[in-house]
C-alpha cells in the first residue's frame, strides 16, 4: 500500500488547555470558526470511553471532501490520534501540543493511507499540496487566535 506522511505545526499564544479548547472545544465550532479549509463538523458524537467521533467537512476548492475522524487517543491538553475514515485520503491523524513558555506548539501528523486507487495514483502529487495547505490553514487559525 502506498503511504505518505505529512507534518506540520504552529504556535498558538495560549497555553495548552486554552489551546486544546480551541481545537477540540464546543464540539470544534471555534475551529471551524477560525479555520479556511475546514467548511463543517458533523454528526459530532462524544462516547462513553471520552473519545469523540464526527464527520468533517473539508473544502476543496468549489467542492468539499467529508472525512469521518473517529479517536482512539484522546489525551487532553497533550495528545490526540484519530482514524481517518470514508475518505480517498484516509490513515491515521496525530496532533501534539507541546507547552512552550506562555505558548503551545500545535504539531500534526497524518500519515497518509490512500483508499481509493485515484489517490494512491495521485499521492505523490497530492500529498506536497495538501501538506502545504494543511499548514498553512494552521498557522492562519493561530494567527486568528491571537486576535
Amino acid at each position: 500500500m502506498t503511504t505518505r506522511t505529512i507534518h506540520g505545526e504552529a504556535l498558538f499564544p495560549l497555553g495548552p488547555e486554552q489551546t486544546w479548547d480551541l481545537v477540540f472545544g464546543d464540539e470544534m465550532k471555534h475551529l471551524v470558526e477560525l479555520s479556511d479549509s475546514i467548511a463543517a463538523v458533523e454528526h459530532y458524537e462524544m462516547r462513553a470511553d471520552g473519545t469523540p467521533r464526527y464527520v468533517m467537512v473539508t473544502k476543496v476548492g468549489p467542492g468539499a471532501i467529508r472525512s469521518t475522524s473517529d479517536y482512539t487517543v484522546y489525551e487532553r491538553p497533550c495528545r490526540s490520534v484519530n482514524a481517518v475514515l470514508d475518505s480517498p485520503f484516509g490513515g491515521r491523524y496525530e496532533i501534539d501540543f507541546h507547552p512552550e513558555g506562555q505558548n503551545t506548539r500545535v504539531a500534526y501528523r497524518w500519515h497518509i493511507e490512500p483508499t481509493a486507487t485515484f489517490a494512491r495514483i495521485l499521492l505523490p502529487v497530492i500529498a506536497p499540496l495538501l501538506a502545504r495547505s494543511l499548514r498553512v490553514d494552521l498557522e492562519k487559525v493561530a494567527r486568528r487566535a491571537a486576535a
